[in-house]
């Protein structure tokens, strides 16, 4: 799961990733944690920033023959214009794996077609028909397990939903899913 990573944008192009405790590392599509990252990372900019997904897709349109190429490529490019800033503050993306998106320095600021769609994109703040079946599982308080029997989906998928729905409510904790959600 993503969680607790710094991204570096490197005056070459490319970047670095620094996740919590661990070495630096290029983000590079050979690389099976870079795999990793963009296989988890496409969903997340598909589902919470659908806008910036579709400019995307039709900016790499040309790749899409190369499933892996062109999610490295949408990934790459979502990084370069949100998460640039090497910051020791905060992570990029939080313990809860939650997007900090940083106002990141770049030489179009201001004249960019894709500004505040791409970069600086909107998030997705309404919830899908499944996050709102998981909060109000959870709010009658079952566990992660049950809401995943109850579903027929995977614990995993879960907890996929949870993280949607902290990023588009702006919460920190699971309570707040179940205290927003408890019938009164």
């Amino acid at each position: 799961m993503l969680e607790k990573i710094e991204f570096y944008n490197c005056p070459d192009g490319s970047i670095n990733i620094k996740p919590f405790e661990q070495p630096m590392f290029v983000y590079d599509m050979a690389d099976k944690r870079c795999k990793a990252i963009t296989e988890e990372m496409i969903v997340l900019i598909r589902d919470l920033y659908p806008g910036a997904f579709t400019a995307l897709s039709k900016l790499y349109s040309v790749s899409e023959r190369n499933k892996d190429f062109f999610e490295f490529r949408i990934v790459h490019r979502f990084i370069r214009c949100n998460f640039g800033e090497y910051d020791a503050l905060s992570y990029d993306i939080s313990h809860g794996g939650c997007f900090n998106i940083e106002d990141v320095r770049c030489p179009m600021r201001g004249e960019c077609l894709h500004e505040g769609v791409i970069c600086k994109p909107q998030l997705q703040t309404q919830l899908s028909q499944r996050e709102e079946e998981v909060a109000r599982l959870l709010a009658e308080g079952l566990t992660r397990d049950e809401v995943a029997e109850e579903l027929h989906i995977s614990v995993y998928t879960v907890h996929r939903h949870i993280a949607n729905i902290k990023a588009r409510l702006h919460f920190k904790h699971t309570n707040q899913i179940i205290t927003r959600y408890a019938k009164d």
